[in-house]
């Protein structure tokens, strides 16, 4: 009897516990969520274990158990391969949407920054890429020249009289706009600390001013992207076929007992956050506020 219980333990012992990890393993599997080549292999074991079962019991032969253990390892190949390719487009997918993030915010950056010295120059939005453009490429931008610092003294009287009609006292420091007054009046002091003072309005070509920004030319080169080009700016980064941002704007929208004009400008990023998901709407201001934050910020 105990010989017999002892052939029946060596027999079906490794088989039924091979079986029985597969369960464990598929229940945790499935408990936590595990990914397609967890819960493959773990059902290979529980096959496995059921073979090994059914062929100490003599119900199956060995080449059909062997046959199916072929046919099990080919299946649990081919799902590996799958899945470690899945893993690699799902990198590569954070990879473009990381980029994407980067170049559309720089882009609509660049966009909000032209288009508030269109504002500040016509009181309004450009209405249209074709007019941000020509601003950009024709247009100039009021610069104050500026040199030396305002002298850290009072007035003498000489000057205040040169300035104002009162007697004013003499009681605080020269302001910019004083300093800035007597340089135009030929300075009537000749005082040295103003010799070397300027504060003059000049206008400039705005791309010329544009371009010289090097804090604009560092996020160009961190972003290694090559010489700036306005007529790319119209375009959604990453988007094939060629996407454009689209131009919103209000002249005379009543806001707060007042009347501002307003600009919305959006479009679709190029990289959903995740794969086969949505691309969501990105963009900048709001067209009945003074708003022109970003959707990222």
């Amino acid at each position: 009897m105990n010989n017999q219980f002892s052939v029946i333990i060596k027999r079906y012992l490794i088989a039924a516990i091979i079986a029985i990890f597969g369960i464990i393993m598929i229940v945790i599997g499935l408990q936590s969520e595990q990914d397609l080549l967890f819960m493959f292999a773990a059902v290979n074991l529980l096959i496995g274990g059921i073979l090994a079962l059914l062929f100490s019991a003599g119900i199956l032969n060995r080449n059909l158990v062997l046959a199916i253990g072929v046919v099990c390892i080919g299946a649990t190949i081919f799902v590996g391969y799958k899945s470690v390719q899945a893993v690699d487009e799902t990198i590569k997918h954070e990879e473009a949407f990381t980029k994407s993030e980067l170049l559309y915010q720089y882009s609509l950056t660049q966009i909000r920054d032209i288009q508030r010295a269109y504002r500040m120059k016509n009181g309004v939005y450009a209405p249209n890429f074709e007019t941000l453009i020509d601003f950009f490429e024709n247009d100039k931008i009021q610069k104050i020249e500026s040199l030396g610092s305002v002298p850290s003294r009072k007035l003498t009287i000489k000057e205040r009289d040169a300035l104002y009609t009162d007697k004013r006292a003499l009681d605080k420091n020269m302001t910019e706009r004083e300093a800035a007054l007597l340089v135009e009046l030929g300075n009537p002091q000749n005082a040295v600390d103003l010799a070397s003072f300027k504060r003059d309005t000049v206008m400039i070509p705005f791309k010329e001013e544009y371009l010289s920004s090097r804090s604009r030319q560092i996020v160009r080169e961190n972003l290694g992207l090559g010489e700036f080009d306005i007529n790319e700016l119209k375009y959604i980064p990453m988007t094939d076929p060629k996407e454009e941002w689209t131009i919103e704007t209000r002249d005379n929208v009543v806001y707060l007992a007042d009347t501002i004009a307003t600009i919305r400008v959006y479009g679709k990023a190029a990289i959903s956050r995740f794969e086969k998901g949505t691309r969501k709407t990105v963009g900048f201001g709001n067209l009945t506020t003074n708003s022109d934050k970003g959707t990222w910020e």
